[in-house]
């Protein structure tokens, strides 16, 4: 049964499906175990009955039950850890490039599952996924035909994560119907992406104001405060990297002074760049740059080596805060 078959039948094809042969971008909604199977393996099905190369981006219990259900076939699915992919949210969009760059280099139509949320997300970590999800839409609406699908346990996650889902994605799939999302901002894809305050710290930090002269006490400023936890050497000299490009980000495209704060707040390392420059791109950092390319990799670095970046931004300024886990 392909999507059109299972439309509701009050729902308008012609705006739903008018780009058919571009992105296609669903959340499905379903409960427990036994809804994700029915929600998915006819989606899978699909896919392999039309040849279409699938990947399927879940969590490592969800990817088991999936391949015990589909046997044989389990062979002809791709797999991924969507806690090893997307553990930070920004990492995901170059996972799916990456899907089409290898399996859907000549244009061809492909298909995903993809659930980027579950119960055991941080707040911070809920409200990044949920400016991915948005930013899906501009990822690659207008491009190659594909289509993914976002599944959502209702029975785990609070509705107002649910009414998210809703502003995210397009088409909703639920008790084998798919309809139009009322709430979905036709249009507005990707807008308002940095928009917001980050929330207080909740320990006073150590802070540092920096010009272009000073990386050098940036990057011990970051040494010291980590030398008091039990980040691994390893782990410490990521964050210094990535702060010290934040910071050189700030020299560059932010006006050259830039603050500093860094704490710890229980399990997790916390760093924050501020300055009174403006970031536009609302993909930033989420495209891999080219051999050739000298300039925007800070944030694509930035993004790689931390557990959670978080960038907000206005014409008054930009601050982006970094995360890495201390256990």
């Amino acid at each position: 049964m392909s999507d059109d078959d299972i439309l509701a039948p009050d729902t308008d094809t012609s705006s739903v499906l008018g780009r058919e042969r571009g992105f296609r971008h669903l959340t499905l909604l379903y409960s427990g175990d036994e809804g994700f199977l029915r929600g998915t393996l006819p989606f899978i099905g699909e896919a392999l009955a039309g040849e279409e190369p699938v990947l399927v981006a879940v969590a490592r219990d969800r990817i088991e039950l999936l391949k015990e259900t589909l046997g044989d076939d389990a062979s002809r699915v791709e797999f991924a850890d969507m806690h090893m992919l997307g553990s930070n949210p920004a990492r995901i969009i170059p996972g799916w490039r990456r899907f089409l760059d290898e399996r859907a280099f000549d244009g061809r139509s492909v298909r995903g599952i993809g659930e980027p949320i579950w119960a055991e997300r941080s707040d911070e970590e809920l409200t990044e996924c949920q400016r991915h999800e948005s930013l899906l839409n501009l990822a690659f609406d207008g491009g190659q035909p594909w289509s993914l699908l976002c599944p959502y346990d209702v029975e785990a996650l609070d509705d107002d994560v649910i009414r998210a889902a809703h502003e995210s994605h397009p088409l909703i799939a639920e008790h084998g119907t798919l309809r139009r999302s009322e709430l979905y901002p036709i249009g507005d894809a990707g807008q308002g992406v940095f928009a917001g305050r980050l929330p207080d710290c909740v320990v006073r930090p150590a802070e540092l104001e920096f010009t272009g002269d000073e990386l050098g006490a940036v990057r011990h400023a970051v040494t010291q405060v980590a030398a008091d936890t039990p980040l691994p050497t390893a782990r410490v000299q990521d964050l210094v990297l990535a702060v010290n490009e934040l910071a050189s980000n700030t020299i560059h495209h932010g006006g050259g002074i830039g603050k500093l704060r860094v704490w710890s707040d229980g399990p997790t390392l916390l760093c924050e760049v501020s300055d009174r420059g403006q970031i536009t791109e609302p993909l930033v950092g989420r495209i891999r740059p080219t051999p050739e390319q000298w300039s925007g990799r800070g944030l694509w670095l930035v993004n790689q080596v931390c557990d959670l970046t978080q960038i907000r931004s206005d014409a008054s300024g930009t601050t982006v805060r970094v995360h890495v886990g201390l256990r």
